[in-house]
């Protein structure tokens, strides 16, 4: 389960790895799309938010400095 006690301390250990690394985590939820960082994947009507607007992130993604490692996967308002 994702929500297991386990799972969350082995994601918490990793981010800390890649943090000592350099290894940054893409922000997206509330975000304007941007290609350079984010695959839309998924468009959605959601009248509350602007257009090209990130409302829900389906994967998460990496920087490694200036560097994109992996695009963060995520869905954007209509």
């Amino acid at each position: 389960s994702p929500d297991d006690e386990g799972i969350k301390s082995m994601a918490r250990a990793l981010e800390s790895a890649f943090a000592q690394i350099g290894i940054t985590k893409i922000e997206s939820i509330g975000e304007t799309l941007n290609p350079m960082f984010h695959n839309a994947i998924q468009v959605v009507e959601c009248p509350d938010k602007q257009s090209n607007t990130i409302v829900e992130e389906m994967q998460t993604g990496y920087m490694f400095g200036d560097t994109v490692l992996r695009t963060a996967m995520v869905i954007v308002a209509k």
